[in-house]
Protein backbone atom coordinates (compact mmCIF):
# COMPACT_ATOMS: atom_id res chain seq x y z
CA UNK A 1 0.00 0.00 0.00
CA UNK A 2 1.19 3.75 -0.92
CA UNK A 3 1.70 5.90 2.27
CA UNK A 4 1.90 9.65 2.02
CA UNK A 5 3.80 11.28 4.56
CA UNK A 6 2.98 14.90 4.92
CA UNK A 7 4.97 17.43 7.44
CA UNK A 8 3.74 20.57 6.78
CA UNK A 9 5.50 23.83 6.40
CA UNK A 10 6.32 26.27 9.31
CA UNK A 11 3.79 28.05 10.47
CA UNK A 12 4.66 32.10 11.47
CA UNK A 13 7.94 33.38 12.70
CA UNK A 14 10.14 30.48 12.47
CA UNK A 15 9.61 30.22 8.47
CA UNK A 16 11.67 33.43 8.25
CA UNK A 17 14.29 31.85 10.19
CA UNK A 18 16.92 28.64 9.03
CA UNK A 19 18.91 29.03 12.50
CA UNK A 20 16.95 26.41 14.12
CA UNK A 21 16.03 23.64 11.45
CA UNK A 22 14.67 19.93 13.31
CA UNK A 23 14.73 16.53 10.75
CA UNK A 24 11.13 15.12 10.51
CA UNK A 25 11.55 12.61 13.39
CA UNK A 26 8.51 11.63 13.45
CA UNK A 27 7.45 11.07 9.84
CA UNK A 28 11.17 8.99 9.90
CA UNK A 29 9.90 6.92 12.76
CA UNK A 30 6.21 6.23 10.22
CA UNK A 31 8.39 5.93 7.49
CA UNK A 32 10.33 2.85 9.17
CA UNK A 33 7.77 0.45 10.86
CA UNK A 34 5.52 1.26 7.47
CA UNK A 35 7.84 -0.16 5.46
CA UNK A 36 9.15 -2.50 7.35
CA UNK A 37 5.53 -4.25 7.00
CA UNK A 38 5.74 -4.02 3.44
CA UNK A 39 4.27 -0.73 2.73
CA UNK A 40 5.30 1.95 0.09
CA UNK A 41 5.78 5.31 1.89
CA UNK A 42 7.16 8.31 0.99
CA UNK A 43 8.10 11.34 2.90
CA UNK A 44 6.87 14.60 1.61
CA UNK A 45 8.35 17.50 3.51
CA UNK A 46 6.99 20.40 2.55
CA UNK A 47 9.36 22.95 4.51
CA UNK A 48 11.93 22.08 2.00
CA UNK A 49 10.26 20.63 -0.94
CA UNK A 50 7.64 22.94 -2.98
CA UNK A 51 6.39 20.39 -5.21
CA UNK A 52 2.40 21.60 -5.00
CA UNK A 53 -0.01 19.11 -3.02
CA UNK A 54 -2.16 18.33 -5.96
CA UNK A 55 0.87 17.65 -7.95
CA UNK A 56 2.33 15.15 -5.57
CA UNK A 57 -0.69 13.36 -4.76
CA UNK A 58 -1.03 12.79 -8.88
CA UNK A 59 2.43 11.51 -8.62
CA UNK A 60 2.63 9.12 -5.72
CA UNK A 61 -1.13 7.84 -6.06
CA UNK A 62 -1.30 7.46 -1.99
CA UNK A 63 -3.99 5.20 -1.09
CA UNK A 64 -3.10 6.81 2.46
CA UNK A 65 -1.95 9.79 3.84
CA UNK A 66 -0.93 10.79 7.27
CA UNK A 67 -0.25 14.33 8.36
CA UNK A 68 1.04 15.48 11.48
CA UNK A 69 1.44 19.10 12.83
CA UNK A 70 1.76 21.50 16.12
CA UNK A 71 -1.41 23.50 17.02
CA UNK A 72 -0.52 26.66 14.71
CA UNK A 73 -0.79 24.00 12.07
CA UNK A 74 -4.13 22.67 12.92
CA UNK A 75 -6.26 24.35 10.15
CA UNK A 76 -3.18 23.94 7.32
CA UNK A 77 -3.50 20.69 8.50
CA UNK A 78 -7.13 20.88 7.82
CA UNK A 79 -6.91 22.46 4.42
CA UNK A 80 -4.43 19.78 3.44
CA UNK A 81 -7.95 17.05 4.21
CA UNK A 82 -10.03 19.30 1.75
CA UNK A 83 -7.44 19.09 -0.95
CA UNK A 84 -7.09 15.95 -0.87
CA UNK A 85 -10.40 14.34 -0.69
CA UNK A 86 -11.40 16.75 -3.73
CA UNK A 87 -8.42 15.29 -5.53
CA UNK A 88 -9.76 11.60 -4.65
CA UNK A 89 -11.87 11.07 -2.11
CA UNK A 90 -11.29 7.42 -1.87
CA UNK A 91 -7.72 8.16 -0.21
CA UNK A 92 -7.93 7.72 3.55
CA UNK A 93 -6.59 10.42 5.88
CA UNK A 94 -4.98 10.08 9.26
CA UNK A 95 -4.26 12.86 10.76
CA UNK A 96 -1.56 12.88 14.31
CA UNK A 97 0.71 15.04 16.12
CA UNK A 98 1.39 16.69 19.85
CA UNK A 99 -1.67 18.73 18.84
CA UNK A 100 -4.36 15.75 17.90
CA UNK A 101 -3.53 13.72 20.93
CA UNK A 102 -3.97 16.46 23.57
CA UNK A 103 -7.22 18.31 21.59
CA UNK A 104 -8.58 15.68 19.43
CA UNK A 105 -11.91 17.57 19.74
CA UNK A 106 -10.83 20.74 17.66
CA UNK A 107 -10.89 17.97 14.24
CA UNK A 108 -13.88 16.82 14.87
CA UNK A 109 -15.18 19.71 12.51
CA UNK A 110 -13.15 18.00 9.82
CA UNK A 111 -15.22 16.30 7.84
CA UNK A 112 -12.89 15.20 5.12
CA UNK A 113 -10.20 13.38 7.83
CA UNK A 114 -11.52 9.73 8.54
CA UNK A 115 -9.15 9.02 11.41
CA UNK A 116 -7.35 11.07 14.35
CA UNK A 117 -4.59 9.28 16.25
CA UNK A 118 -4.46 10.40 19.47
CA UNK A 119 -1.25 8.44 21.16
CA UNK A 120 2.72 8.90 20.57
CA UNK A 121 3.48 5.34 20.04
CA UNK A 122 3.33 3.55 16.92
CA UNK A 123 1.99 0.05 17.87
CA UNK A 124 -1.69 0.98 17.33
CA UNK A 125 -1.21 3.21 14.37
CA UNK A 126 0.15 -0.42 12.64
CA UNK A 127 -3.27 -1.90 13.45
CA UNK A 128 -5.24 1.35 12.19
CA UNK A 129 -2.47 0.70 8.95
CA UNK A 130 -3.70 -3.34 8.74
CA UNK A 131 -7.17 -2.39 9.25
CA UNK A 132 -7.40 0.13 6.43
CA UNK A 133 -5.43 -2.57 3.86
CA UNK A 134 -7.22 -5.32 5.02
CA UNK A 135 -5.41 -8.06 6.48
CA UNK A 136 -6.69 -10.86 7.53
CA UNK A 137 -5.36 -10.05 11.38
CA UNK A 138 -6.45 -6.72 11.43
CA UNK A 139 -8.50 -5.86 14.80
CA UNK A 140 -11.86 -3.97 14.38
CA UNK A 141 -11.79 -0.21 14.63
CA UNK A 142 -13.51 -0.81 18.15
CA UNK A 143 -10.63 -2.85 19.23
CA UNK A 144 -7.92 -0.34 18.46
CA UNK A 145 -7.09 2.31 21.14
CA UNK A 146 -5.89 6.00 20.92
CA UNK A 147 -8.16 6.37 17.40
CA UNK A 148 -10.86 8.67 16.54
CA UNK A 149 -12.95 6.85 13.90
CA UNK A 150 -16.16 8.02 11.75
CA UNK A 151 -19.48 5.59 12.40
CA UNK A 152 -22.39 6.64 10.44
CA UNK A 153 -21.18 10.52 9.92
CA UNK A 154 -20.47 10.92 13.50
CA UNK A 155 -16.84 10.68 15.20
CA UNK A 156 -16.62 8.02 17.48
CA UNK A 157 -14.10 8.14 20.40
CA UNK A 158 -11.65 5.06 21.32
CA UNK A 159 -9.83 5.52 25.28
CA UNK A 160 -6.12 6.04 25.13
CA UNK A 161 -3.54 3.79 26.76
CA UNK A 162 -0.40 4.41 28.24
CA UNK A 163 2.32 3.78 26.27
CA UNK A 164 6.50 3.48 26.60
CA UNK A 165 8.96 4.68 24.06
CA UNK A 166 10.98 1.30 24.86
CA UNK A 167 8.62 0.23 22.05
CA UNK A 168 9.90 2.44 19.54
CA UNK A 169 12.16 1.19 16.58
CA UNK A 170 15.51 3.15 15.71
CA UNK A 171 14.27 5.02 12.82
CA UNK A 172 15.55 5.09 9.56
CA UNK A 173 17.30 8.02 8.45
CA UNK A 174 17.50 7.98 5.01
CA UNK A 175 15.93 10.85 4.71
CA UNK A 176 18.38 12.80 7.32
CA UNK A 177 21.40 11.52 5.25
CA UNK A 178 20.19 13.05 2.44
CA UNK A 179 19.15 16.43 3.80
CA UNK A 180 21.12 16.70 6.91
CA UNK A 181 22.56 20.15 5.60
CA UNK A 182 19.59 21.68 6.76
CA UNK A 183 19.06 20.41 9.97
CA UNK A 184 20.65 22.63 12.75
CA UNK A 185 20.25 24.81 16.20
CA UNK A 186 22.49 27.49 15.87
CA UNK A 187 26.26 26.60 15.84
CA UNK A 188 25.46 23.32 16.44
CA UNK A 189 25.03 21.37 13.01
CA UNK A 190 24.43 18.82 10.97
CA UNK A 191 21.94 18.13 14.21
CA UNK A 192 19.90 15.04 15.23
CA UNK A 193 17.20 14.57 16.93
CA UNK A 194 16.50 11.51 19.45
CA UNK A 195 13.36 10.61 20.93
CA UNK A 196 14.24 9.31 24.41
CA UNK A 197 10.52 9.75 26.64
CA UNK A 198 6.71 10.24 26.53
CA UNK A 199 5.33 13.15 28.84
CA UNK A 200 7.15 14.94 31.23
CA UNK A 201 7.59 14.02 35.57
CA UNK A 202 6.79 17.77 36.16
CA UNK A 203 4.00 19.72 36.69
CA UNK A 204 4.29 23.52 34.98
CA UNK A 205 0.53 25.06 34.48
CA UNK A 206 1.48 26.56 31.35
CA UNK A 207 3.01 23.27 29.63
CA UNK A 208 1.36 21.56 27.07
CA UNK A 209 3.95 18.13 27.01
CA UNK A 210 2.88 16.97 30.81
CA UNK A 211 -0.22 15.98 29.82
CA UNK A 212 0.66 14.00 26.76
CA UNK A 213 0.75 9.88 27.05
CA UNK A 214 -2.19 10.43 29.33
CA UNK A 215 0.10 12.59 31.96
CA UNK A 216 2.27 9.37 32.61
CA UNK A 217 6.20 9.79 32.00
CA UNK A 218 7.87 7.20 30.53
CA UNK A 219 11.28 6.70 29.62
CA UNK A 220 13.67 4.10 27.56
CA UNK A 221 16.62 2.36 28.82
CA UNK A 222 20.32 3.73 28.78
CA UNK A 223 21.55 1.46 26.64
CA UNK A 224 18.74 1.95 24.01
CA UNK A 225 19.29 5.83 23.89
CA UNK A 226 23.39 5.10 23.68
CA UNK A 227 22.94 2.62 21.26
CA UNK A 228 21.05 5.08 19.16
CA UNK A 229 23.46 8.02 19.95
CA UNK A 230 26.47 5.48 18.85
CA UNK A 231 24.71 4.65 15.54
CA UNK A 232 24.19 8.21 14.48
CA UNK A 233 26.96 9.88 11.78
CA UNK A 234 26.67 13.54 12.77
CA UNK A 235 28.45 15.24 15.60
CA UNK A 236 25.38 17.08 17.25
CA UNK A 237 22.50 15.36 18.73
CA UNK A 238 19.75 16.90 20.63
CA UNK A 239 17.75 14.67 23.09
CA UNK A 240 14.27 15.79 22.87
CA UNK A 241 12.79 14.77 26.40
CA UNK A 242 11.08 17.58 27.93
CA UNK A 243 12.98 17.34 30.92
CA UNK A 244 16.37 15.08 30.62
CA UNK A 245 17.49 15.58 33.75
CA UNK A 246 15.21 13.30 36.29
CA UNK A 247 17.06 10.43 37.42
CA UNK A 248 20.67 10.88 38.53
CA UNK A 249 20.97 6.97 38.62
CA UNK A 250 20.18 6.89 34.90
CA UNK A 251 22.31 9.87 34.04
CA UNK A 252 25.64 8.62 35.83
CA UNK A 253 24.74 5.03 33.91
CA UNK A 254 24.49 7.35 30.83
CA UNK A 255 28.05 9.26 31.38
CA UNK A 256 29.32 6.24 32.02
CA UNK A 257 28.28 3.82 29.11
CA UNK A 258 29.37 7.10 26.71
CA UNK A 259 32.64 6.64 28.76
CA UNK A 260 32.95 3.12 28.16
CA UNK A 261 31.88 2.99 24.64
CA UNK A 262 34.73 5.98 23.77
CA UNK A 263 31.25 8.16 22.13
CA UNK A 264 31.82 11.53 21.30
CA UNK A 265 29.31 14.05 20.52
CA UNK A 266 27.85 17.23 21.71
CA UNK A 267 24.73 17.08 23.00
CA UNK A 268 21.88 19.70 23.34
CA UNK A 269 19.16 18.69 26.18
CA UNK A 270 15.90 20.25 28.41
CA UNK A 271 16.71 20.41 31.95
CA UNK A 272 15.43 21.85 35.08
CA UNK A 273 17.47 24.80 37.34
CA UNK A 274 16.37 22.84 40.60
CA UNK A 275 18.16 19.67 39.43
CA UNK A 276 21.07 21.22 38.07
CA UNK A 277 21.51 23.62 41.37
CA UNK A 278 21.53 20.53 43.23
CA UNK A 279 23.51 18.08 41.17
CA UNK A 280 27.21 20.01 40.47
CA UNK A 281 29.19 17.03 40.54
CA UNK A 282 26.81 15.51 38.24
CA UNK A 283 26.80 18.12 35.64
CA UNK A 284 30.30 18.34 35.63
CA UNK A 285 30.71 14.76 34.50
CA UNK A 286 27.87 15.04 31.81
CA UNK A 287 30.12 18.35 30.28
CA UNK A 288 33.05 15.83 30.53
CA UNK A 289 30.87 13.52 28.00
CA UNK A 290 29.84 16.42 25.62
CA UNK A 291 26.68 17.74 27.43
CA UNK A 292 27.08 21.43 25.38
CA UNK A 293 23.48 23.67 26.01
CA UNK A 294 20.74 23.03 28.16
CA UNK A 295 17.44 24.71 27.67
CA UNK A 296 16.76 25.76 30.92
CA UNK A 297 12.78 27.22 31.86
CA UNK A 298 14.47 29.67 34.17
CA UNK A 299 10.91 31.71 33.42
CA UNK A 300 11.43 34.71 35.75
CA UNK A 301 13.50 37.17 37.91
CA UNK A 302 11.40 36.63 41.23
CA UNK A 303 10.25 33.82 43.33
CA UNK A 304 6.63 35.38 43.21
CA UNK A 305 6.15 34.96 39.49
CA UNK A 306 8.26 31.50 39.65
CA UNK A 307 5.21 30.48 42.49
CA UNK A 308 2.41 31.49 39.97
CA UNK A 309 3.89 29.20 37.10
CA UNK A 310 3.83 25.97 39.55
CA UNK A 311 7.64 25.90 38.69
CA UNK A 312 9.02 24.68 42.24
CA UNK A 313 11.93 26.12 41.77
CA UNK A 314 13.33 29.48 43.30
CA UNK A 315 15.49 32.58 42.18
CA UNK A 316 17.90 30.80 43.88
CA UNK A 317 18.06 27.93 42.68
CA UNK A 318 17.90 29.57 39.13
CA UNK A 319 21.16 31.57 39.89
CA UNK A 320 22.88 28.71 41.17
CA UNK A 321 21.71 26.85 37.46
CA UNK A 322 23.45 29.36 35.66
CA UNK A 323 26.55 29.60 37.88
CA UNK A 324 27.11 25.99 37.03
CA UNK A 325 25.92 26.03 33.72
CA UNK A 326 28.43 28.85 32.89
CA UNK A 327 31.61 27.27 34.79
CA UNK A 328 31.47 24.12 33.32
CA UNK A 329 31.07 26.02 29.92
CA UNK A 330 27.57 24.50 28.71
CA UNK A 331 25.31 27.04 27.09
CA UNK A 332 22.76 28.19 29.55
CA UNK A 333 19.87 28.67 26.73
CA UNK A 334 17.52 30.19 29.37
CA UNK A 335 13.55 30.51 28.34
CA UNK A 336 11.73 33.06 29.93
CA UNK A 337 7.83 34.03 29.87
CA UNK A 338 6.93 37.92 30.02
CA UNK A 339 2.96 38.29 31.30
CA UNK A 340 0.29 40.45 31.15
CA UNK A 341 0.42 42.53 34.39
CA UNK A 342 3.92 43.50 33.55
CA UNK A 343 4.56 47.57 33.41
CA UNK A 344 7.12 48.56 31.22
CA UNK A 345 9.42 48.87 34.63
CA UNK A 346 9.28 45.36 34.34
CA UNK A 347 10.24 44.88 31.03
CA UNK A 348 13.35 47.42 32.08
CA UNK A 349 14.32 45.37 35.17
CA UNK A 350 13.96 41.48 33.12
CA UNK A 351 16.28 42.60 30.76
CA UNK A 352 19.10 44.10 33.17
CA UNK A 353 18.49 40.84 35.06
CA UNK A 354 19.39 38.83 32.34
CA UNK A 355 21.85 40.87 30.49
CA UNK A 356 24.08 40.43 33.93
CA UNK A 357 24.24 36.93 33.62
CA UNK A 358 25.69 34.49 31.37
CA UNK A 359 22.70 33.51 29.37
CA UNK A 360 21.49 32.72 25.95
CA UNK A 361 17.86 33.56 26.54
CA UNK A 362 14.66 33.00 25.02
CA UNK A 363 11.72 35.27 25.88
CA UNK A 364 8.19 33.96 24.91
CA UNK A 365 4.83 35.59 25.77
CA UNK A 366 2.43 33.65 28.06
CA UNK A 367 0.46 31.88 26.50
CA UNK A 368 -2.47 29.73 27.75
CA UNK A 369 -2.23 27.18 25.29
CA UNK A 370 -5.29 24.85 23.91
CA UNK A 371 -4.19 21.58 26.20
CA UNK A 372 -2.62 23.11 29.31
CA UNK A 373 -3.66 23.01 33.01
CA UNK A 374 -3.94 27.24 32.45
CA UNK A 375 -6.30 27.40 29.46
CA UNK A 376 -9.68 26.98 30.87
CA UNK A 377 -8.75 29.61 33.60
CA UNK A 378 -8.08 32.14 30.65
CA UNK A 379 -10.07 30.54 27.79
CA UNK A 380 -12.96 33.36 27.66
CA UNK A 381 -10.49 36.19 28.09
CA UNK A 382 -8.56 35.49 25.31
CA UNK A 383 -8.55 38.08 22.46
CA UNK A 384 -8.00 36.20 19.44
CA UNK A 385 -8.46 31.92 19.65
CA UNK A 386 -6.58 32.15 15.92
CA UNK A 387 -4.13 29.02 16.85
CA UNK A 388 -2.38 29.99 14.50
CA UNK A 389 -1.42 32.78 17.24
CA UNK A 390 -0.56 30.12 19.75
CA UNK A 391 2.93 30.26 19.14
CA UNK A 392 4.56 32.07 22.15
CA UNK A 393 4.89 34.76 20.02
CA UNK A 394 1.51 37.19 20.15
CA UNK A 395 -0.40 38.71 22.93
CA UNK A 396 -3.87 36.68 23.60
CA UNK A 397 -4.64 38.29 26.83
CA UNK A 398 -5.27 42.01 27.24
CA UNK A 399 -2.16 43.85 29.23
CA UNK A 400 -3.46 45.40 32.79
CA UNK A 401 -1.07 48.58 32.14
CA UNK A 402 -0.90 49.06 28.45
CA UNK A 403 -2.41 48.39 25.30
CA UNK A 404 -1.98 44.69 23.07
CA UNK A 405 -0.32 46.87 20.49
CA UNK A 406 2.49 48.95 22.89
CA UNK A 407 3.12 45.29 24.98
CA UNK A 408 4.02 43.90 21.92
CA UNK A 409 6.57 46.66 21.32
CA UNK A 410 8.14 46.07 24.79
CA UNK A 411 8.50 42.43 24.26
CA UNK A 412 10.20 42.63 20.38
CA UNK A 413 12.02 45.89 22.05
CA UNK A 414 13.20 43.62 24.85
CA UNK A 415 13.88 40.43 22.43
CA UNK A 416 15.91 42.50 20.04
CA UNK A 417 18.19 44.02 22.74
CA UNK A 418 18.56 40.83 24.22
CA UNK A 419 19.53 39.32 20.96
CA UNK A 420 22.09 42.89 19.88
CA UNK A 421 23.68 42.26 23.28
CA UNK A 422 24.64 38.59 22.70
CA UNK A 423 25.33 38.62 19.26
CA UNK A 424 28.90 37.71 19.48
CA UNK A 425 28.42 34.78 22.01
CA UNK A 426 30.24 31.53 19.99
CA UNK A 427 26.75 30.05 19.66
CA UNK A 428 26.33 32.54 16.46
CA UNK A 429 29.86 31.98 14.94
CA UNK A 430 28.41 29.75 12.26
CA UNK A 431 25.22 31.99 11.22
CA UNK A 432 25.71 33.29 7.72
CA UNK A 433 23.55 36.39 7.67
CA UNK A 434 23.50 37.57 4.14
CA UNK A 435 22.01 33.90 3.69
CA UNK A 436 19.74 34.60 5.88
CA UNK A 437 18.18 38.12 5.06
CA UNK A 438 18.13 36.26 1.25
CA UNK A 439 15.41 33.26 3.47
CA UNK A 440 13.27 36.27 4.79
CA UNK A 441 13.11 38.03 1.49
CA UNK A 442 12.14 34.34 -0.38
CA UNK A 443 10.11 33.24 2.20
CA UNK A 444 7.02 35.71 0.78
CA UNK A 445 7.51 34.65 -2.82
CA UNK A 446 7.10 30.64 -1.56
CA UNK A 447 4.01 31.84 0.86
CA UNK A 448 2.17 33.24 -2.02
CA UNK A 449 3.24 31.06 -4.59
CA UNK A 450 1.66 27.95 -2.35
CA UNK A 451 -1.63 30.54 -2.18
CA UNK A 452 -1.79 30.78 -5.97
CA UNK A 453 -0.84 26.28 -6.85
CA UNK A 454 -2.11 23.98 -4.56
Amino acid sequence: MRILLIKPETVGIFSYTFLVEHEALEMEYLYTVFTERGHDAVIYDRRYDLTPLKKKLKKEKPAVVCITGYITQQELMKKYCRIIKKYDPDINIILGGSNVEINYKNYYDCCEADYLYHLSGLENMLKLIDHIDGRREAPELKDIPGICYKNEGKWTYNPKVVESPEDLPVPDRSYFYKNKHRFRYLCFKPLALIKNSYSCPGNCNFCFCTNRNSGRYSCRSVEKLVDEIASLDVPAIHITDDNFLTDRKYLQKFVDLLKERDIHKKYLIYGRADFIAHNEDLIKQLAEVGLALVMVGLEANNDEELDAYNKHVSLSENEECIRILSENDIYCAGLFIVHQKMTKADFKHLYEWISKRDIIPTVSIFTPMQGTAVYKEYEDKLITKDVTKQDLFHCLLRPEHMSVRAFTMEYYKLSLKLAWKNRKSSLYKDNQYFLSVLHILKVPFIKLRRLLIL
